[in-house]
C-alpha cells in the first residue's frame, strides 16, 4: 500500500493522504478511494502509463455524458502520470440502496439520454470497451454500423483465437443480412455503451452512471445491456417508456444487440461466453 501511496501522491501535490482503501470489483484497473487530510474524498482508478489513452477516452466520455440527462456522471478531476502509472482522479459518489424508485428514474434517464441525437452512428473517435479497442467509424446507417463496427473485428478475433467456427461465421454472415429486417429505424442515440448492471448505482443525489464506453448508436443496445447480467425491474421501463417508449417487440432483438457485450467477454474473459453466442447465432 505504501508504493500506491507514493504514486497518489504525486497526484496530490502538497495535499496529504490520510488513507487509501482498496476496492474491488474493477477487471481492468486497480481502484481506490481516497481520504485527504482535509477529508475530501475521491475515486481513483490506476494501470499502467501504457494504458493511458484507455483514461484519455474514458474521460472524454464522462465529460461528454454529463448535463445530458437526469443521470449524474461523476466529474472528472484530474488525469496524470506517476512513475510507471496512469491515475484517473473521480469525484467520491457514496452509493445507497437500490429501490422502485431508482429503477424508475434510471429508466426515465436513460431515455432522456438517448434522446440527444447525432447525425451519424459511431463516435468522435475510437474508444474503449474494457481494455479493448472499440471502433467508431461513422456510418449512416446503424446496421452498417454494428456489422462493421462492433461485430466483424470481435468476430474475426474470436475465430482466429478458434473460439468460432467456420459455421459459426457463416451463422453471422446471414445474420448481418438480416439486420435490416430486424431492427427498426431511429436515429442515432448517445449511448452508455457499456451499461451493465455493475456500472450504475443509486446516490442520494440520484441515480450514477459510470465507466461508459460511449457512441451514438441504436438505443436498444444499452437497454438489451442492462439486461444481459441481470434484469431491470418493471420500473425502469414505466420510466423509461414516460420519456421515450421503446419499439414493438424491442424484448426480441436483445439476444442480437447482446451479441457485441458477449463478444468483448469472450475475448476478455474466456470460453465461457461463447455458448451464449453459439446459441444466438444458431437461430440463423
Amino acid at each position: 500500500m505504501m508504493n500506491v501511496i507514493l504514486y497518489l501522491s504525486d497526484c496530490f501535490e502538497d495535499k496529504k493522504i490520510l488513507n487509501v482503501q482498496s476496492v474491488g470489483g474493477g477487471c481492468i484497473n486497480e481502484t481506490y478511494i481516497v481520504t485527504l487530510n482535509s477529508r475530501e474524498k475521491f475515486f481513483i482508478k490506476v494501470n499502467d502509463i501504457q494504458q493511458k489513452e484507455n483514461f484519455v477516452q474514458e474521460k472524454f466520455s464522462l465529460e461528454y455524458l454529463r448535463n445530458k440527462s437526469s443521470l449524474r456522471v461523476p466529474g472528472v478531476l484530474n488525469l496524470c502520470e506517476s512513475k510507471d502509472k496512469a491515475i484517473l482522479v473521480l469525484e467520491y459518489i457514496e452509493k445507497s440502496t437500490e429501490n422502485e424508485e431508482f429503477h424508475f428514474l434510471l429508466g426515465k434517464g436513460l431515455a432522456e439520454l438517448h434522446k440527444n441525437t447525432g447525425e451519424f452512428f459511431g463516435w468522435f473517435h475510437d474508444n474503449y470497451i474494457g481494455s479493448l479497442k472499440q471502433y467508431n467509424r461513422r456510418e449512416r446507417e446503424w446496421t452498417t454500423f454494428y456489422v462493421t463496427q462492433r461485430l466483424e473485428p470481435l468476430v474475426k478475433q474470436c475465430f482466429d483465437q478458434s473460439m468460432l467456427s467456420k459455421q459459426d461465421i457463416r451463422g453471422f454472415e446471414r445474420l448481418y443480412l438480416e439486420l435490416d429486417n430486424i431492427f427498426p429505424k431511429e436515429p442515432p442515440a448517445l449511448l452508455h455503451g457499456d451499461l451493465w448492471t455493475g456500472n450504475r448505482m443509486n446516490s442520494i443525489e440520484g441515480v450514477v452512471v459510470f465507466d461508459p464506453a460511449c457512441y451514438f448508436g441504436h438505443r436498444e443496445m444499452d437497454v438489451a445491456m442492462l439486461n444481459l447480467f441481470g434484469k431491470p425491474g418493471d420500473e425502469f421501463y414505466e420510466g423509461y417508456h414516460a420519456v421515450y417508449p421503446l419499439e414493438e417487440n424491442f424484448r426480441d432483438r436483445m439476444d442480437i444487440c447482446n451479441l457485441y457485450p458477449l463478444l468483448v467477454h469472450a475475448i476478455l474473459f474466456g470460453y465461457g461466453y461463447v455458448y451464449d453466442i453459439k446459441s444466438i447465432i444458431k437461430k440463423f
